[in-house]
């Protein structure tokens, strides 16, 4: 097909030109605007179980921009700025839809097909705070693990007890939505954030992708609603655990599963611990791992409660220092008010090897129980391999 080869070609290009750079810098005003491109193909293959012997071809591509102000224009000055923009194309048929019809989404960068801006924002800084506006995802800072973004199934990432709760899973990869946010660190180690957001990034119930295709379709309503997030953590520089206790508010009208009711509002609190097991994060011979644990009200939330962990050691083998290695589960509870729908549980083993240092190449094996969180589902395999390139 011509997206294939039109991707494959662009995967290659990146290949030669970022043995060369690590993306270009220019001078703009007082500050420096860096700019990169990546992309991955993944290609996937149903090995047993519902949508055995499919396959699947999809692709990614991301632009992005980043303004930051040089040191020089900072020294005296309180608060310093920077400023980001990104686009999105988005090309196939990833697994969930083409294969298995799981639940929680096995590949974290399937989505439909277009080409779309996809988030922009602006921030200031200050020495112990900091204040962005735009509209950009909250999965980027709200509730994310380091352990986590080393796999491929979506539910490691933006977890299926926010997801699966609010309209059109929130304003997370990949429907940016406008909000505002404000951060304090503290030298301590306590962080502090919260943020509010637009309630629907789709700006339509039911999700409809032709709505917002492009991504410069915004609306503000109190249909739709607002998300409230807010996480308070304890994370010393240098100390290997790290605590995060959040929460959110959906102020939307949600209908309760089993008497039909309208209620106001959907709500959920989440708790997180990592721990670095070894090393150093980055470096040959680290380990990371954590436990994550999410619950919403089943009477209105499609997930009651999810839990997932996860554990990524770089340069497992002595010979291949900047290899991951990952391991992870994640189990997720339907509502008791679902009739025939009861969990869905995941299982995935990855590799991502290192061609270099802007090619990697990743294979990923996953055990699905429960497919579509299905009570009379059977369980299934598959297999994903995937080809990122990062200029």
């Amino acid at each position: 097909m011509s997206f294939t080869r039109f991707l494959l070609t662009g995967l290659f290009r990146a290949v030669l030109v970022t043995s060369l750079s690590a993306g270009p810098e220019y001078a703009l005003g007082v500050g420096k605007l860096s700019l990169g491109v990546d992309a991955t193909l993944d290609a996937a293959s149903g090995l047993s179980g519902p949508g055995a012997g499919r396959e699947s071809l999809f692709g990614t591509v991301l632009g992005h921009a980043l303004w930051t102000q040089t040191a020089e224009a900072t020294q005296a000055k309180a608060v310093t700025w920077s400023a980001y923009s990104s686009v999105l194309w988005v090309e196939g048929r990833g697994p969930t839809e083409r294969i298995l019809g799981d639940f929680l989404a096995v590949n974290n960068a399937e989505d439909y097909q277009s080409l779309r801006l996809y988030s922009w924002w602006a921030e200031a800084n200050g020495a112990a705070w900091s204040w962005r506006t735009g509209a950009w995802l909250v999965d980027e800072e709200f509730c994310s693990t380091t352990a986590g973004g080393a796999l491929i199934n979506s539910a490691f990432g933006w977890p299926a007890f926010i997801s699966s709760n609010v309209l059109n899973a929130g304003t997370a990869y990949s429907a940016a939505a406008l909000g505002s946010r404000v951060a304090l660190t503290l030298p301590s180690g306590w962080t502090a954030k919260v943020a509010v957001y637009d309630g629907d990034a789709f700006d339509y119930a039911v999700g409809d992708e032709h709505l917002n295709r492009h991504g410069t379709h915004y609306q503000l309503n109190a249909g739709q609603g607002a998300v409230i997030f807010t996480e308070l953590g304890y994370a010393p520089e240098g100390a290997p655990t790290r605590v995060y206790l959040g929460g959110w508010l959906h102020t939307a009208d949600f209908v309760d599963l089993g008497s039909g009711e309208t209620h106001a509002g959907n709500q959920g609190a989440y708790a997180i611990i990592e721990r670095t097991l070894a090393g150093n994060t980055g470096e040959a011979g680290n380990v990371e791992a954590h436990v994550r644990y999410g619950w919403a009200p089943e009477d209105r939330s499609t997930v009651a409660w999810a839990f997932d962990t996860a554990v990524a050691v770089t340069g497992l083998l002595p010979s291949r220092p900047a290899d991951v290695t990952a391991l992870g589960l994640v189990y997720a509870e339907m509502s008791a008010k679902l009739a025939g729908q009861d969990f869905e549980h995941v299982t995935e083993l990855s590799h991502s090897i290192a061609l270099g240092e802007h090619l990697t190449v990743q294979p990923d094996l996953q055990y699905i129980r429960h497919v579509g969180a299905l009570n009379t589902a059977s369980d299934a395999w598959l297999f994903i391999l995937r080809l990122s390139a990062t200029y």
